[in-house]
Formats: C-alpha cells, structure tokens, sequence
C-alpha cells in the first residue's frame, strides 16, 4: 500500500527527489557532505532526468542529476530498499550518464567527471562504512588509477562507526528519526514541510499511486 502524501519524508523517492531537484544550495551542500570536497555551485538539479538513447533500449531516470562550476556531473539517487543489484546498477546508470553526454564522433576526452550516488538506509556492503568510494585501480599496483574520472559512492545511513563526522551522524540521525539536530537537517526538515504543503505535488504524487 503506497503512503499518503502527508507520511512522505526525506527517504522517500517521490519526496527526495522533489527537495533536490527545487534546492540547489541544498543539494550543493550535502555533496560537499558526503564527498567532503569543495564546490563552489550548481546549476539547477533536473528531477528525474530521463535518458533514453535507442527508442527500444532501456533507459533510465535519474532522481536528481546536477552540474557544478567545474562541469562535474553528480547524479544523487535515494534507494530504501536493498535490491542487491547496486553495483551493477551504477555501472549502468554512469555508462548512460556518458553516452548522454558525447555527441557522436567527439573525442572521449570530452567526457565530464561524474559521480553516481545511492543514499542507502542500510548497509549494501555489511562493512559498517559511512560512505563507500569506488574508483578504478590497478589490481598489480594499488597507487595506479585508471584516471577515467568516475566515481561511484555509496553513502550507509545506517553507520555508526567510530570516527564518523558530526555532519554525517547528524544526517543519518535526521534520516532515520525525522528529527533536526543541526543547521542542515533543520533546512531539510522545513523543505519537506513546505513539500508537504505543495498543492500541486500532492496531485501529481496522487495521481502517479492512484493503483
């Protein structure tokens, strides 16, 4: 049975990818978060990007795809459920990701960095890691890298490890208990009441769960 509109939270797909795609400052905040890097802004995140590159192929939708200054591209996803196919998952989306981008006959150097991001309620690894980064290597030397300039993370909101950041703690906190506990997760919080309130988004989350 799909929730009622008024359960939704920030875990739930329809939820999420609404707040992300409308709060760019946002979205530009919990990916310095997660990633701890810099960046200066991003454009306006599109919601539920389709990219369908054959008429009878499979294609995907992303729920929140986005471009910072450097034109890195970030495509965040919210995932609830552990469907056992995440690795694989990726590698498709961010092959997609790429074919989108070239034009046909450019050169492969004009491929942009790109991250694929699965915000997880649980543990898709069983490590226990709050975030797990994953970048091709060598597997005869450790310290050579591909350098193809695609990332694939996986952020555990279930982590309690020791060492874990105070930013991280307090989203995963807010995540699971819907409780605010500092600057971001009271940003969310207010952005997921204002969805709540949203007339339009209510029809079209309606609409979409009639059966």
């Amino acid at each position: 049975m799909k929730k009622a509109y008024e359960d939704l939270t920030f875990a739930d797909n329809f939820m999420f990818c609404k707040i992300m795609s409308t709060k760019p400052e946002l979205c530009r905040r919990l990916l310095e978060l997660v990633l701890e890097i810099k960046i200066r802004q991003v454009g306006v995140p599109v919601n539920q990007k389709g990219i369908e590159i054959t008429y009878d192929g499979k294609g995907v939708r992303l729920d929140a795809y986005v471009e910072d200054e450097n034109n890195t591209i970030y495509d965040i996803e919210m995932q609830k459920v552990d469907t056992k196919e995440l690795p694989k998952r990726s590698r498709y989306y961010q092959g997609m990701i790429d074919l989108d981008l070239i034009e046909r006959g450019a050169h492969y150097n004009k491929l942009n960095k790109s991250f694929v991001i699965f915000f997880c309620l649980t543990d898709p690894f069983e490590k226990g890691f709050p975030v797990y980064t994953f970048e091709n290597i060598c597997i005869q030397d450790k310290e050579v890298f591909l350098n193809d300039e695609t990332v694939k993370v996986f952020v555990n909101a279930s982590s309690t490890a020791p060492g874990i950041s105070e930013g991280l703690k307090n989203l995963f906190h807010y995540i699971e208990t819907n409780e605010a506990v500092d600057d971001l997760t009271d940003e969310i919080r207010e952005c997921v009441t204002e969805a709540i309130e949203h007339k339009m988004w209510r029809i079209e989350y309606m609409t979409n769960n009639a059966f």
